[in-house]
């Protein structure tokens, strides 16, 4: 799981920390920084699928010139908040061990020279030894970086020079030079991230047809139908459905069903009590919503991270209480992690008293041009008002801000 994640001079924070529990609700005004939050796992994320630094900030295509990833909103030239040249992420999460659960902590900082990014520093330790770090660059070899390498035993650590345009940890994976204990280490911190999912369940691409075999929803939520269909051939997994989906729809719906076009493919449909049938092209925006947050949590293959923005969007709000029961009883189980942007009171009211405790609020002061970041429970006296009044009319009144403001007042 992810504990915290720390930028420096990235997009509109200049120096902030987020820190996470299993289910985190970001709350805060338009422009507050909320997306830029989703940006900086974004590209955590792209540092573990092993991409170059242009790739990751720009775009990566693959064979045929098929798009195979988007790069960071504003690209280079806004990725650094108010014109700096450089920026920093780091991230510490928990990997269960064999024996023990690790604490993994991994910094990168990238300059920009002339739009170009490269590595200048980067580190990556486990329960604070590290596994690697690199040294400051060479002014005679500015193309490269030397990076001392945790080595077993006793002995010299070796150092290895490697290119500034590609992320030290995906390098040193691969290096020939680095002891199979020490990669298999770095292979568990780039799988950690690298198994992150970013999902804008689109209901257009959700009303796809799909192949029977495709067990990950796409990032708009397209192959819903096979993955429900693969949910459904486990008997378990099916009723857990079946009971969610009758919670979810007035229509007495009871069961699924995934008649087949000529070629093959599966379109789900909804059956009624009656026998009567709603196909996905019928359903609702907020049904077919629903659904995807269904095939993506309790699907064959779900990921250790989810960030969704806009959680309640397309959702009716009489039945936004089961959405926040799905992902609270979900990330209970310590399996996975949700991350959840969100503009609704009503879903501040509906949270558990566990979830109360990481949401956080990203605001702006009045006179000042950069993002910050406060749990809500770390605002002087909020917990003492939030106990005695209604956290959604809170949300509503403003008076968030108004107390973040208020604190930055007084520590001037």
């Amino acid at each position: 799981m992810i504990q915290r994640l720390s930028l420096t001079a990235f997009k509109n924070f200049r120096q902030s920390t987020l820190h996470l529990g299993p289910f985190t609700l970001i709350v805060g005004a338009n422009a507050s920084g909320k997306s830029n939050l989703r940006d900086a796992f974004r590209f955590l994320h792209g540092v573990g699928r092993g991409y170059s630094l242009a790739e990751i900030i720009g775009e990566k295509y693959g064979e045929g010139g098929v798009l195979q990833w988007r790069g960071i909103r504003g690209g280079t030239r806004e990725i650094a908040a108010f014109g700096a040249q450089q920026f920093g992420l780091e991230v510490t999460f928990s990997i269960p061990g064999k024996s023990d659960t690790q604490t993994m902590t991994y910094r990168i900082e990238v300059a920009l020279q002339n739009q170009l990014p490269l590595v200048t520093s980067e580190r990556l330790a486990v329960n604070d030894e590290y596994l690697f770090e690199s040294e400051p660059v060479a002014p005679h070899d500015p193309a490269h970086i030397r990076v001392r390498v945790r080595k077993a035993g006793l002995g010299r650590t070796p150092t290895q020079t490697l290119s500034r345009h590609q992320t030290i940890l995906a390098q040193c994976v691969d290096h020939p030079k680095v002891t199979s204990a020490v990669r298999e280490q770095l292979q568990l911190g780039l799988d950690t991230l690298a198994d992150m999912r970013f999902l804008d369940l689109n209901p257009q691409a959700m009303r796809q047809a799909s192949f029977p075999g495709q067990l990950v929803l796409g990032d708009q939520g397209e192959n819903l139908s096979a993955v429900l269909y693969a949910m459904c051939a486990d008997p378990q997994r099916k009723e857990t459905l079946r009971a969610w989906l009758r919670e979810l729809t007035p229509m007495d719906a009871v069961d699924f069903a995934f008649p087949s076009d000529q070629i093959g493919r599966i379109l789900v449909s909804l059956v009624e009590e009656n026998g009567a049938q709603v196909s996905a092209y019928s359903a609702s925006d907020g049904t077919l919503r629903f659904l995807g947050m269904l095939a993506a949590l309790l699907g064959p293959k779900p990921a250790r991270f989810y960030f969704f923005e806009e959680l309640d969007n397309g959702l009716h709000p009489t039945r936004l209480h089961l959405l926040l029961q799905l992902i609270e009883r979900q990330t209970k189980q310590g399996q996975l992690q949700v991350v959840a942007s969100t503009h609704s009171p009503q879903v501040l009211r509906l949270a558990s008293a566990e979830t109360r405790q990481h949401i956080t609020l990203t605001y702006r002061l009045a006179d000042q041009a950069d993002a910050r970041i406060i749990r809500l429970r770390d605002i002087p006296e909020a917990q003492r008002v939030i106990d005695q009044h209604d956290l959604a009319r809170l949300h509503e009144s403003g008076w968030l801000e108004d107390a973040v403001t208020l604190m930055a007042e007084e520590a001037r």
